[in-house]
């Protein structure tokens, strides 16, 4: 089973676990490192849980996931804007973004692990075109065990992301390391926050 077959598979029973963790500390980021009321792209979002902390406190939202389970949650979760929730992933498989707007801010949330390496430089390219000036791009990856997940992940080799985002003037301005949030002991998350020089 690949990994977008998983999240489909399993999407009743993840959006629940998911909804339920506790996501204090990386939604005290978000409010430390958005500018309030401004525009957000959450790439790969899941159950909608960061973008439901973001609608509540004022943030105009919008998302891509691979996972049409996912996705069709979301646009039901926020009728009134569903099309702002669109089945996509990075990098595109084609030249345009698939807004024609430009965010305030990026997140990418439990994503980037699941990213080839070779990847890395395209979904940097992606993003970069995407983002305002001044733009704050916070991503937060897994590092641990996996061995028993379906799931596929990688390594995050944060020095060449810090290397790839440099070129589009991006600094890094802030690394955080937390618990899981869902208390399983053998991970770690690391959160990077990157801001538009």
């Amino acid at each position: 089973m690949n990994t977008l077959d998983f999240y489909n598979s399993q999407s009743k029973e993840l959006i629940k676990k998911y909804d339920n963790a506790d996501m204090s500390k990386l939604h005290k980021l978000f409010l430390q490192y958005i500018k309030p009321k401004s525009t957000v792209l959450d790439i790969g979002f899941g159950s909608g849980r960061d973008l439901e902390f973001l609608k509540e406190n004022k943030y105009n939202i919008w998302g891509i996931d691979p996972s049409k389970k996912f996705v069709q949650n979301t646009q039901t979760k926020f009728s009134a804007i569903s099309n702002h929730f669109i089945v996509n992933e990075v990098p595109f498989s084609t030249d345009q973004p698939p807004f024609k707007i430009k965010f305030d801010s990026i997140i990418a949330i439990a994503m980037w692990m699941h990213l080839k390496k070779e990847q890395y430089e395209n979904v940097v390219n992606d993003i970069a075109r995407m983002t305002a000036d001044k733009a704050s791009v916070i991503i937060s990856y897994s590092e641990g065990n996996r061995s028993e997940d379906q799931r596929y992940f990688e390594d995050v080799d944060l020095e060449y992301i810090i290397q790839l985002f440099a070129q589009y003037n991006f600094t890094l301005i802030k690394t955080v390391s937390t618990q899981d949030s869902l208390n399983r002991d053998a991970l770690t998350w690391i959160t990077i926050i990157f801001r538009h020089d």
